[in-house]
């Protein structure tokens, strides 16, 4: 029996978002990483849960990725190749389908903002080939999904 999820993914640092309730009802899986070293490591990471939790039959149905304030080009190499590769995995799942959501705290600086937006403007094109949605949530804000990122209201 296929049993559809949410991973949510925490980098270092990032905290639980407000917004979503882990009580809401429905299967939840976090991977957080607890200790500052390599973001890549956190890629590793969760490549070997969403292994466990196919192999147990479990489907993900979204995804979240809580970015923390770092903007330096390994942190957004590494968030950029984990997005990439939680949205092949939610294209694959049942052909199609689900939400990549890419959130941040309201507390983190403009510039961390900005580049969450970027890394969703240079994943919608690929997430709408395959039925995918990509959501941008900062804090508690509603999430923009499927609007021309360019013309998005600064953070």
């Amino acid at each position: 029996m296929t049993r559809e999820a949410t991973l949510v993914v925490i980098e270092f640092g990032a905290s639980w978002p407000r917004w979503l309730d882990p009580g809401r009802g429905g299967d939840l899986a976090v991977v957080a990483q607890h200790y500052e070293g390599e973001p890549t490591s956190l890629v590793t990471q969760v490549a070997n849960r969403i292994a466990r939790l196919e192999a147990t039959g479990w489907r993900l149905g979204s995804t979240v990725i809580v970015a923390n304030e770092r903007t330096d080009s390994a942190a957004f190499s590494a968030r950029s190749v984990l997005a990439r590769g939680l949205l092949a995995r939610l294209s694959k799942g049942g052909g199609g389908g689900g939400t990549l959501f890419l959130t941040v705290s309201d507390q983190v600086s403009a510039r961390a903002c900005e580049n969450l937006l970027g890394l969703a403007a240079a994943l919608d094109s690929d997430a709408t080939r395959s039925g995918v949605k990509v959501a941008l949530r900062i804090g508690r804000r509603e999430p923009m999904v499927g609007m021309p990122w360019e013309s998005a209201p600064a953070p």
